[in-house]
């Protein structure tokens, strides 16, 4: 191994400094034979693969030290355990770049050429350091060059569809252009070995030919170019076989027929206040010498296109009648377009932004310079990310803002799933649906028949589109309730021998302080307002007290204390500026010790203590803010007990629920006074009543029960 590594411990030596080069060693030492010996590709050895890697990482990509030292450690640390070890024994720069190329390898391109365009922003996304995309690029390079030695079906497939759906593109974009051709020809021998060989067989037979005639174009250019004193460089580009194939195919001619197998670049030397001036005059010595097409003139010097890309291209006839296309150029307009900043594709499909494709065109021109000072070394497209990309159980990729949790997930499914979804499993693991998701995760969304969206969803989610769902989903939720509301009014007053009229119904809107007809229906469904006060109002015509106007008060108000606590507020509460008045504790949020609380001020009942995150404070504040009393826990106060409970989600195994009331009776003392569990597919939703003391009780509980294995999540939830 050592002699084989001859040439690139000189090169590291050449190009790094005293650090870089103990480490370079170290690092041979940790990957010692047993590793290179193993075969991550069946039929090719690590230390084959690795060499071809680092060849092409030399002389095509030109990289330096922490490029070479992560790609040998690239084949002894492939689990994410060992990031934190390579961070503590070499640095972070080299574990992030580790770090990337194990999480790319992960990635599933079995479908990549059904989505290549996600495929490729995954891989993006997923890279931590630009270097770890370059060495994967020399991989899948090295790997298309000894396609046929990988024994693998699979992994050859997986080679193949990764190269067109990623790597091609890549490459295109970050202007290794040479790179780009070789992966598109090699892509062809292997899907149209045949056609192939004939392009390559007719180029070969053709190469003295094509030259006399390159270099008969060029002769007068060049005596031209001369005698106007201009400083110049006259490329010639040869088409690639990938390239001839899809003319062909395009045009629908023989390979014979295709007469611009390359093209002609002229690279002008000039200061940047004459640069334009410098193309015309080139293109008029072009255009005098050779018959130009006008149709084929494109001006990118008058007007650049949107990336930047700045260019004089013209199409002219040769003596032989053979067109051939002349591009001219300054030296800065080549260099800019080499970094990969116009990249054919890309000006091609679309407008310029600053997201992957910002990321990409900066690339380039970090490639050489790996000093751990420099910021371009270290661009990440962490920075510039606004996408999130997650697979399907069956593989196909979803497209999130980034930031999305499950409930963007299921949503982006299906607005049915997004309703029902209780949990999922990512990566195997239970989660909440506020997970945050990352790019890679595979996600499956567990749902559930019971399961009704909450208002509090909307702050899970950070799709606009999702929040227009889940708020379509309440309405439609909430006119269910009116309508099963009138039914039940409806209902009721024919029994009662009442006329369900609309002059009733608005008598009773404007008696309640409602504000429409669905108000009422919508709080007789949800049980708000009892359909006996309604009945009382209207036979009696009396005028109901706030107690019966919105139930939030003495009708669901309880004693949630083993205690009597109706009165005597002292004992436990202090309520500003009111004295010897009762108070009682609102059945609709289950205030406990230790929660944030307010007092709102009943006609007839006295007080009710809700807490600040009650469902109905909102509507209180709002609509009667003057009856509305500040209001604390008394410190040292005695020892109390409250109702309260809880929502616990999870994964069903043997004994769960046994562990869960062990915890709950014996390690925490708490008095269990309901539990339901309900199953489905190996995944339960239980909902517990307890007695607690305060919040702080009822957090360490949580704490505890968030502990045991199967359980994914545990929150408050009113009873």
């Amino acid at each position: 191994m050592n002699n084989e590594l001859k040439p690139y411990i000189q090169y590291i030596h050449k190009n790094s400094n005293e650090q870089d080069i103990n480490l370079y060693q170290k690092a041979l030492l940790d990957v010692d034979d047993a590793y290179l010996k193993m075969e991550f590709f069946k039929g090719i050895s690590n230390r084959e693969l690795l060499l071809g890697m680092k060849k092409i990482l030399k002389d095509d990509l030109h990289t330096l030290a922490a490029t070479f030292i992560a790609t040998i450690l690239s084949f002894r640390f492939v689990n994410n355990n060992d990031i934190p070890f390579l961070e503590k024994e070499y640095s972070s720069e080299i574990s992030r770049i580790v770090e990337g190329i194990q999480k790319i390898r992960s990635l599933n391109f079995e479908k990549a050429l059904e989505q290549p365009d996600m495929q490729r922003k995954l891989v993006l996304s997923v890279a931590r350091d630009t270097r770890s995309l370059l060495i994967l690029l020399a991989g899948n390079l090295y790997l298309l060059r000894n396609y046929n030695r990988i024994v693998s079906l699979e992994q050859k497939l997986d080679v193949l569809h990764s190269s067109i759906s990623v790597f091609i593109p890549i490459a295109h974009r970050l202007g290794f252009y040479k790179i780009k051709s070789e992966l598109e020809d090699l892509v062809l021998s292997i899907n149209e070995p045949e056609m192939f060989l004939s392009i390559k067989t007719q180029l070969s037979q053709s190469e003295l030919e094509r030259n006399k005639i390159i270099n008969k174009f060029i002769s007068p250019l060049i005596l031209e170019m001369n005698a106007h004193g201009l400083n110049y460089t006259i490329k010639s580009r040869l088409k690639s076989i990938n390239s001839i194939y899809n003319k062909m195919k395009a045009q629908k001619i023989p390979f014979a027929k295709v007469y611009d197998l390359w093209a002609i670049r002229i690279i002008l030397d000039s200061e940047p206040k004459n640069e334009k001036a410098s193309c015309w005059h080139a293109y008029s010595i072009v255009t005098n010498l050779y018959e130009p097409s006008l149709s084929r003139i494109r001006d990118w010097i008058t007007v650049p296109k949107s990336n930047g890309y700045e260019s004089l291209h013209t199409t002219v006839k040769s003596e032989d009648g053979r067109w051939t296309e002349v591009q001219i150029r300054t030296t800065r307009m080549d260099e800019e377009a080499e970094n990969g900043m116009a990249a054919h594709w890309r000006y091609k499909g679309g407008k310029m932004t600053r997201g992957v494709d910002f990321w990409l065109s900066e690339i380039r021109k970090a490639i050489g310079s790996e000093d751990g000072n420099s910021p371009k070394s270290q661009l990440s497209p962490e920075k510039f990310a606004n996408e999130v990309f997650v697979f399907t159980p069956s593989g196909d990729l979803k497209k999130l803002k980034y930031g999305a949790t499950i409930l963007d997930f299921a949503y982006a499914i299906h607005s049915e799933v997004g309703n029902k979804c209780i949990n999922a499993k990512v990566n195997g693991k239970i989660v909440p649906i506020k997970q945050v998701l990352k790019n890679g995760d595979q996600v499956e969304i567990n749902t559930s028949k019971n399961q009704k969206p909450s208002a509090d969803w909307i702050n899970w989610v950070v799709s606009t589109r999702t929040k227009t769902k889940i708020r379509k989903a309440l309405d439609e939720q909430k006119n269910k309730e009116i309508k099963r509301g009138k039914e039940i009014l409806e209902r009721k007053f024919k029994n009662w021998k009442i006329d369900f009229s609309q002059e009733v119904i608005d008598e009773l809107v404007v008696k309640l302080d409602l504000k429409e007809h669905y108000d009422l229906f919508y709080n007789v469904s949800i049980e708000k307002i009892d359909p006996l006060h309604l009945k009382k109002i209207v036979l009696d015509g009396a005028n109901p007290d706030v107690n019966t106007k919105l139930n939030i008060e003495a009708a669901d108000i309880q004693n949630v204390s083993d205690e009597v606590i109706e009165s005597g507020h002292k004992d436990i509460l202090i309520i500003e500026k009111i004295d010897n008045i009762n108070y009682k504790l609102a059945k609709c949020c289950n205030p406990i010790q230790g929660d944030k609380i307010f007092g709102f001020v009943t006609v007839a009942n006295g007080i009710t203590i809700h807490r600040n995150k009650c469902p109905n404070a909102a509507e209180m504040k709002k609509r009667y803010p003057y009856r509305i009393i500040e209001t604390k826990w008394r410190a040292g106060k005695r020892r109390v007990n409250f109702k309260t409970g809880i929502k616990i989600l999870g994964s069903d195994s043997l004994g769960l629920a046994n562990k869960i009331t062990q915890v709950i009776s014996n390690d925490m003392k708490l008095n269990i006074i309901s539990m339901t569990f309900e199953l489905k597919n190996g995944y339960y939703e239980g909902k517990i009543g307890l007695l607690v003391s305060d919040s702080d009780h009822l957090e360490a509980l949580l704490e505890r029960l968030r502990s045991i294995k199967g359980v994914s999540e545990v929150f408050r939830q009113d009873l």
